[in-house]
């Protein structure tokens, strides 16, 4: 069988896939092939990198993980008999980390589904109950932005609950910070509840990030608060308006 992809991401095998996704980008950096002084040492890292990518590509995907922990256990319940080995206390343990893995992903697969759902609900219009199934999805997998920053707006737009919105799409922000949408639609959340002071600060920080934002300026300039006119300048000209 090829290499534990477990220990290629040196993780776990009960890691949630956060913990995946947080492992490969740190492996990513540290092993990309760009990171070679010689052609010796570019070889090496590319066939690494390589092992890592596999091994990500099949444990983040929940279907294909359940699979591979399925051969894996087979192999080794096979290679304890062939070793003339009952398995012991190593198997149990290995048995038990494998059955909370499994509830694990039972936990992020219905995640996925209320998050499907709820944002068929959030197209449609339907707010409030979209709410509800993207409160699910955050309760079984709190690790996605994503989940968090829809429900905020869920939340925002059925002009209920606006303080567990703006905590919910905070939490998105924390997740992942380069994610300019979700800091978008925080701002709108404070001027829905009219904080127009947060919401121009929010924006303001858009512009720190992104200082062509053409979203972040518009809503600048419609609270009376754009920028200064050499970012106006910069931003027209990306509109086309100069």
């Amino acid at each position: 069988m090829e290499r534990d992809y477990y220990q290629i991401l040196e993780i776990s095998r009960d890691a949630s896939e956060k913990e995946i996704k947080r492992a490969y980008h740190r492996l990513a950096r540290e092993r990309h092939p760009d990171k070679g002084a010689t052609p010796e040492q570019v070889g090496r890292l590319q066939e690494e990198f390589a092992l890592i990518s596999t091994a990500y590509n099949v444990l983040k995907d929940s279907q294909k993980r359940t699979e591979y922990d399925a051969r894996l256990r087979k192999e080794e319940v096979k290679r304890a008999a062939e070793g003339g080995k009952v398995p012991g206390k190593t198997a149990a343990v290995a048995a038990s980390a494998a059955a909370k893995g499994a509830i694990t992903r039972e936990r992020v697969g219905i995640a996925q589904r209320a998050y499907t759902k709820g944002m068929q609900l959030l197209v449609a219009g339907d707010y409030a109950r979209a709410s509800e199934f993207l409160e699910a999805a955050v309760k079984n997998d709190d690790g996605e932005a994503v989940y968090h920053a829809k429900l905020g707006m869920a939340l925002m737009r059925s002009h209920q609950g606006f303080s567990r919105a703006v905590t919910a799409i905070r939490r998105a922000i924390e997740l992942d910070p380069y994610n300019v949408e979700h800091r978008l639609t925080l701002g709108e959340t404070y001027e829905v509840v009219g904080s127009r002071s947060l919401a121009i600060k929010t924006y303001q920080e858009i512009l720190k990030w992104d200082s062509t934002n053409t979203q972040a300026f518009e809503r600048l300039r419609a609270l009376g608060a754009a920028p200064g006119q050499s970012l106006l300048d910069k931003v027209l000209r990306k509109l086309g308006r100069r």
